[in-house]
């Protein structure tokens, strides 16, 4: 859908006015339809509980979260952690940012308790731009789930990290990325269908991500005090600490008797065949990685199989890349991802260019990342044999502008919250806006969004019960209109002005921009006008975009 703006021509000065933005929410709201407060930190003790918050791909810590012990509101140092002086007990722990899904579970808290929760971000459409980093992220998901699930296989009775709360948000973020390209467009890869396609519906993936989940709430049910026959009946066999029942391990330790309710669980999970656990590593020994940068020693699986419990032996690859110079990997290596339709397994590999890495003996699908400036590599049924070979590719690069255009990229970021009659509504967007500018005198360039926005309902007005909807994640893929060129009296561009609207089953949004051309960058004015629900707010901010 088109939406223009009715605009003067602007010339060398400018600014966003209120006349702008007026005139882009009532063309925006002529398509149809119709905050919360900051977390306190109170002074806590250096014992009792901490919490250490990270990020799922880079590990970094992340600062100024807003973490919720039962009633109790925290907010997370420069180093990612909280320490919470709490009554032994079990809690329900919700870890949110600004630009990170929302992560909940029900934990144990008492002295000395130690708490690690990987914090996912909110991931925009894998493209051909983005095929590299997100690939390093997938990568960096899978070894992050590699490491929590040791930590849940070596966990024992005297164990004071919640391996369970670093094991579910690990895996969150794990089911999250390799479902994200899931939904790679298949012409993003220049071809009829896409490789990775089968990643939405692997069988793998689905049995950790189901069984990531039944376990969250059985434990849930186990720390609040409810009955579990499952794991009673296990216990008769399996006696923990000389108790043969829950109800048993609960008298022998009362008041006290959340730690070893959850010391039991781990214990149950890792040492019970048929648990959700162990169901989800029975999904997790079918994805494997390369051991980087030991690239040379062959790949292993999730639960630390060598290459030799699957396939007949391997093999060393040397990846060629023709012009490898060219590549934009800002001192990353390429990515492969290989594919064994027969076997139905993963391996992601990290490689350097004219070294060999050892793969096993097998026919793949191949797809390598090639930076952000070239296209992946896709390879189709490449036997892999005993000995060394050389795969020699030759990336393409990919065509961004259209011929006679200068592109321009920049960053949309903001969280801002609207409140109105009915309540208050937080909204969330991480954009990337590209405008083309012609270089022959048309009076007409292009606009194109990608990326998401997100809306949640965080507080009620008084007497109102509900809002609907209360919360959504809407995504701009290549959104593209038409933006108007205004020159100067030497026909130089000067400024661009213009926006567009994306449209979705229950909200919609438009984006605007007023920008000075001035040599290498648009110093622009960008604003964004979401509807959802009762909602229709605006949000200006200053963005400059770089020429590519």
């Amino acid at each position: 859908m088109l939406m223009r703006c009715c605009f003067g021509r602007l010339r060398r000065s400018f600014a966003v006015s209120a006349a702008f933005v007026a005139t882009l929410v009532v063309i925006f709201a002529g398509c149809g339809g119709g905050g919360g407060t900051g977390a306190n930190n109170p002074s806590t003790p250096t014992r009792g509980t901490t919490v250490l918050v990270q990020d799922a791909f880079s590990g970094a810590p992340v600062p100024n979260a807003s973490i919720r012990i039962g009633s109790q509101n925290f907010t997370t140092n420069n180093n990612g952690s909280v320490n919470a002086s709490l009554p032994t007990g079990s809690y329900q722990l919700e870890v949110s940012k600004s630009g990170y899904v929302t992560f909940q579970t029900q934990v144990a808290c008492f002295d000395g308790a130690q708490i690690p929760v990987k914090l996912t971000p909110n991931l925009s459409p894998v493209t051909e731009e983005t095929f590299q980093q997100f690939s390093e992220q997938a990568f960096a998901a899978v070894e992050g789930l590699r490491d929590a699930i040791t930590a849940v296989q070596t966990a024992n009775e005297n164990t004071t990290q919640n391996v369970l709360a670093l094991f579910e948000s690990s895996s969150n973020a794990f089911v999250a990325t390799l479902g994200n390209f899931g939904k790679l467009s298949p012409t993003k890869i220049g071809r009829s269908r896409g490789l990775l396609d089968f990643l939405s519906n692997w069988l793998s993936v689905t049995k950790v991500a189901q069984n990531t989940e039944q376990m969250r709430q059985l434990k849930q049910r186990l720390l609040n005090g409810e009955d579990v026959p499952e794991i009673d009946a296990w216990l008769a066999n399996h006696p923990f600490q000389g108790a043969r029942s829950v109800r048993e391990l609960r008298e022998m330790y009362p008041g006290a008797e959340e730690p070893m309710l959850e010391r039991l669980f781990a214990v149950y999970q890792t040492q019970n065949p048929s648990s959700n656990f162990n169901r989800a590593m029975d999904g997790a020994k079918d994805i494997w990685t390369s051991q980087f940068p030991s690239i040379w020693e062959g790949p292993k699986n999730l639960i630390g199989w060598a290459i030799d419990k699957v396939w007949n032996g391997a093999g060393k690859v040397i990846i060629t890349t023709y012009d490898y110079a060219k590549l934009v990997l800002e001192g990353k290596e390429q990515i492969a991802w290989l594919w064994d339709k027969a076997k139905s397994q993963l391996i992601l590999a990290k490689v350097k260019n004219n070294e060999p890495v050892t793969l096993p003996q097998s026919t793949f699908d191949i797809v390598i990342s090639n930076g952000k400036a070239h296209r992946p590599t896709i390879v189709t049924d490449y036997q892999i044999n005993s000995g060394t070979q050389t795969l020699a590719i030759t990336p393409e690069p990919i065509s961004i502008t259209p011929i006679g255009f200068n592109a321009y990229v920049g960053q949309f970021s903001a969280t801002f919250d609207e409140t109105n009659n009915l309540g208050t509504c937080r909204f969330t967007v991480n954009l990337s806006i590209k405008v083309e500018v012609p270089t022959d005198g048309r009076q007409t360039g292009n606009m194109i969004v990608n990326g998401t926005w997100s809306a949640q309902v965080i507080a009620l007005a008084p007497g109102v019960t509900n809002i609907e909807p209360s919360s959504g994640t809407y995504t701009f893929q290549n959104v593209k209109d038409e933006v108007e060129i205004v020159y100067d009296p030497n026909s130089r561009p000067i400024v661009v002005q213009g926006s567009l609207m994306n449209t979705w089953s229950n909200a919609a949004a438009g984006v605007g921009i007023v920008g000075e051309i001035s040599g290498s960058r648009i110093n622009a004015d960008v604003v964004f006008v979401p509807r959802f629900g009762p909602f229709m707010p605006t949000h200006t901010k200053s963005v400059t975009l770089n020429r590519q």
